[in-house]
Parts: structure tokens; C-alpha cells; sequence
């Protein structure tokens, strides 16, 4: 059975700068549907989809559809942590996804769509 690619045909619309830890990725891409792509295998074949931007205690806290309609034009992402999901699972709670727990530590201009892509 094939693997769906979900990055095919979809424009970049925010590249994210992520503190550096030591991990293989500093910048995350979000493309138009929500999908994460980075250098790392974990975002292989847009495997990852973005559920919301907020902090780890709930506080401060930005849905998907919010970072994609409202994109640089968002107040401040510094220090906050990105909500994700595996991309064929449906939207859990964001309580209930995954965090990477890496400071976003700005906004990029956005990158060419093809750069990750393998």
C-alpha cells in the first residue's frame, strides 16, 4: 500500500525558528493544510500535522486555523511550543496531542515548499 504524500501540491505559509537543543531540525515549515515539515524523518511524507501553538500549560493557546489564517500577523509565538498530531489522525483535544517541547524562537520569511522534500 502506498504511503499518501500530504505535502504534494500545498504552499509554505509560516516558517518557524526553533531554539537549538542539538536537534536535526531549527525550522519548521507549515504548509497551507496544517502539515509540519522539517529535517527530520519524523516529518517523512507530511506525517505530522500542526493541531495548535500555545504554552504547555494552556494559558496562551492558538488553534490551527488561527496560525494558518492569521500567519506573521499573530502577536508573539516566542517561548511557546507547538501541538501536533500524527497527520492521518483526527484532531485530538489539544490537551491530548504531542508537543514538541522547542522554543519557537521567531518567524522566518517563508522558504520554497520543495526544500524538504526528498
Amino acid at each position: 500500500m502506498a504511503i499518501q504524500d500530504f505535502r504534494k501540491g500545498k504552499k509554505v505559509v509560516l516558517t518557524i525558528e526553533l531554539e537549538d537543543k542539538g536537534q536535526d531540525f531549527t525550522e519548521l515549515d507549515v504548509l497551507e493544510n496544517g502539515v509540519l515539515l522539517g529535517y527530520s524523518s519524523m516529518f517523512m511524507n507530511g506525517r505530522l500535522a500542526l493541531v495548535g501553538i500555545g504554552t504547555l500549560n494552556g494559558t496562551t493557546y492558538h488553534t490551527r486555523e488561527e496560525v494558518l489564517q492569521l500567519r506573521e500577523s499573530l502577536l508573539d509565538l516566542k517561548g511557546l511550543s507547538i501541538y501536533f498530531r500524527e497527520t492521518t489522525e483526527k484532531d485530538p483535544l489539544p490537551w491530548e496531542a504531542s508537543t514538541l517541547k522547542y522554543k519557537i524562537t521567531g518567524l522566518l520569511p517563508v522558504k520554497d515548499a520543495d526544500r524538504f522534500l526528498v
